[in-house]
């Protein structure tokens, strides 16, 4: 996130729609560095399995509820006419469905196991949003082309990052308990399309007006 955080401050894109994810970058580094410290200096400060902040598995349900929320107001302040309604209600279906699923079914402050079922609802809706963003796109045709349309940078980088994360979110929890080491490994992948995210995220905010 240091990435898109050293653009945002001296970036020449100040357009409005920008608003939720400058504010996405700056909590995504806070609870990311929240997530990394805990993970690694537990051991050190004491904690043992089965205590609260030996796992920081609650910080990475944060940053899901957080990034659905933030990228779905950026979408929707990009004005698209095209299933308006419908991307204005998933934000508040999506907090039903944590409600519902945390109160019913999964602890959100769960100490051994990532909440695949968030996650990979997430991801769901996330990439549902990007493909509506290109359907708006090829239905729209004003001429504008392709690597000028508002956001453009973000919804790819995004696409990217949902589409090879839906599946490592929605089987993870499986594969920590049939190998460790291999969810491991396959999360390395997870991390690779993140940072491109955060690329994106940056060429955008070093973009003056989309141009």
């Amino acid at each position: 996130m240091i990435i898109p955080l050293i653009f945002l401050f001296k970036g020449k894109n100040k357009a409005a729609y920008l608003r939720p994810i400058r504010i996405y970058v700056i909590l995504a580094l806070i609870i990311n560095i929240c997530a990394i410290t805990d993970q690694k200096f537990k051991e050190s400060w004491g904690f043992k399995l089965g205590d609260f902040f030996y796992s920081n598995n609650f910080l990475y349900n944060i940053h899901s509820v957080t990034r659905l929320l933030l990228f779905s107001w950026f979408f929707n302040l990009l004005d698209q006419r095209f299933m308006h309604r419908l991307k204005r209600i998933i934000p508040f279906a999506f907090i039903v469905f944590v409600i519902i699923n945390f109160s019913f079914s999964e602890n959100f402050f769960n100490r051994y196991n990532l909440s695949s079922r968030l996650l990979a609802t997430e991801a769901a809706l996330l990439l549902f949003y990007c493909l509506q963003y290109y359907i708006y796109l090829i239905l729209e045709d004003k001429g504008i082309p392709f690597k000028k349309q508002p956001g453009i940078w973000i919804v790819t980088g995004l696409t990217f990052y949902v589409a090879a994360s839906f599946f490592i979110f929605l089987f993870y929890d499986y594969l920590v308990m049939q190998n460790t080491k291999f969810a491991i490994d396959v999360w390395d992948v997870h991390n690779v399309v993140f940072i491109t995210l955060c690329i994106c995220i940056a060429i955008t905010f070093n973009k003056k007006n989309d141009e």
